[in-house]
C-alpha cells in the first residue's frame, strides 16, 4: 500500500468504491527535484534558454560589483541592471563593463538611471563577430501563459514560472530611515536613532544636527520630510551633518521597518522567503510566479519562443516576482542620449 495515501475498499452489490485520504506528508519525504522549481522541470525548458542565452549578461561596476543584467538592443549594445543591486547609485563617472555571452567582458559606459524603473542603462561595446541573433521582443502578454527567467552561463533556466497580472503601476510604500529629530533654534537635531536601520548602519547619533545642501541647518521638520517622502526603500541616498561643530557625510539605505510596522497578512507572504529591499513605486511591472532571490533580479524574463518580455526587477513575496516590461524599457530608450 501506498505510503502516501491509506486506502479504505468498500463493497458493494453495484460495484466498488474507492476512498482515498491524504496522509500526512513530512518535510523530508518531499524531493525538491520533482517540484516546480527542481531541476527535471527545468530541464524540459533548456531550448528556451539555448535560444535565449545571449539575453542574459553580468554587469561590474567600478572592478568591484557585478550584477545579473540584460541585454535589451544588440544593435546598439544597449543593457539594464538594477540599480539598488549596485549598493550605491551609479553614475558617469563610475566604470561598467558588461560580460556577455562567450565569457566576453566588454567595456560599458552609464547612460542613463530611472528611479521609477530602479534600473540603470548602460552602452556596451559589442564585438564585431557579435553573431547572436536579432532580439525579438513579446509585447502582447496574457495571464496564464509561461514565462522563463535566464540567468549568465546557466544551461538551465534560473527558474520557470507562470504569468499572473499584466503591466501596472505599483504603488510606492512608506521608507524607514529610522531615527527622530527634536526641532530647536540650532536646527534639527537628531534625538533618537532605532537599532538595525539605515540610519544606525550609516553611522548617525543622537546630538547630530542635520544640514542641507548648502551645509546649512535644517530648520523645519517639513524640509526634512519632503526630502525622504521622495525615496523609496531600498533607495541610497547622502545625509549632511554636524558633529562635534564638523559637517559629516553619511551614506544611507532606507529600509521598511518590518518589526514595527509589518501587519499579520504581509508578514504571511513574506514568511519562507526573502524578498527585495526595493520592490514598490514602479511605473510599470507585470507579476509573475517565479520563485526568485533578491540577488538573482536584473535579468532577462522571456517567453517559450525565446522573446524578450522584460527584466526582472523585484521579489515581492512569497508567489511574486515583478518584472519591467519590455515596451516600458524600450520606451526610456526612447527618450534618453545615446551619445
Amino acid at each position: 500500500m501506498s505510503q502516501r495515501f491509506a486506502l479504505t475498499l468498500i463493497g458493494l452489490s453495484f460495484g466498488l468504491i474507492v476512498s482515498v485520504a491524504p496522509a500526512r506528508v513530512e518535510a523530508k519525504d518531499l524531493d525538491i527535484t520533482l517540484t516546480r522549481h527542481g531541476e527535471l522541470l527545468k530541464l524540459a525548458f533548456r531550448e528556451v534558454v539555448a535560444d535565449a542565452a545571449h539575453l542574459a549578461i553580468e554587469a561590474e561596476i567600478n572592478e568591484a560589483v557585478k550584477a545579473p543584467g540584460t541585454l535589451v538592443d544588440s544593435r546598439r549594445g544597449i543593457c539594464v541592471v538594477k540599480a539598488s543591486s549596485l549598493g550605491e547609485f551609479a553614475s558617469r563617472s563610475d566604470a561598467f563593463r558588461c560580460r556577455l555571452s562567450g565569457n566576453r567582458w566588454q567595456p560599458a559606459r552609464f547612460l542613463h538611471y530611472e528611479k521609477s524603473q530602479d534600473l540603470v542603462y548602460l552602452r556596451c561595446e559589442m564585438p564585431e563577430d557579435w553573431s547572436s541573433p536579432p532580439i525579438e521582443y513579446l509585447r502582447d502578454m496574457k495571464p496564464g501563459q509561461w514565462v522563463v527567467s535566464l540567468r549568465y552561463a546557466d544551461e538551465l533556466p534560473l527558474g520557470v514560472g507562470v504569468l499572473g497580472a499584466l503591466p501596472r503601476k505599483i504603488a510606492s510604500s512608506s521608507g524607514y530611515v529610522g531615527l527622530t529629530v527634536d526641532q530647536a533654534d540650532g536646527g534639527l537635531t537628531v534625538k533618537e536613532v532605532f537599532a538595525n536601520s539605515g540610519a544606525s548602519r550609516a553611522g548617525l547619533k543622537s546630538g547630530d544636527i542635520i544640514l542641507d545642501d548648502e551645509n546649512e541647518p535644517v530648520t523645519k521638520r517639513r524640509r526634512l520630510s519632503q526630502v525622504l517622502a521622495e525615496l523609496e526603500p531600498g533607495d541610497w541616498f547622502l545625509l549632511s551633518a554636524l558633529r562635534d561643530g564638523e559637517p559629516v557625510t553619511f551614506d544611507i539605505r532606507v529600509g521598511t521597518s518590518w518589526n514595527m510596522l509589518v501587519d499579520r497578512q504581509e508578514m504571511m507572504n513574506r514568511f519562507g522567503s526573502d524578498v527585495s529591499a526595493r520592490r514598490s513605486g514602479f511605473r510599470s511591472a507585470l507579476q509573475h510566479d517565479t520563485l526568485l532571490h533578491p540577488d538573482e533580479c536584473g535579468g532577462p524574463l522571456v517567453s517559450l519562443d525565446g522573446k524578450l518580455i522584460g527584466a526582472n526587477i523585484a521579489r515581492a513575496g512569497r508567489t511574486d516576482t515583478l518584472t519591467v516590461p519590455i515596451e516600458d524599457i524600450l520606451s526610456t530608450i526612447e527618450e534618453i542620449s545615446l551619445d
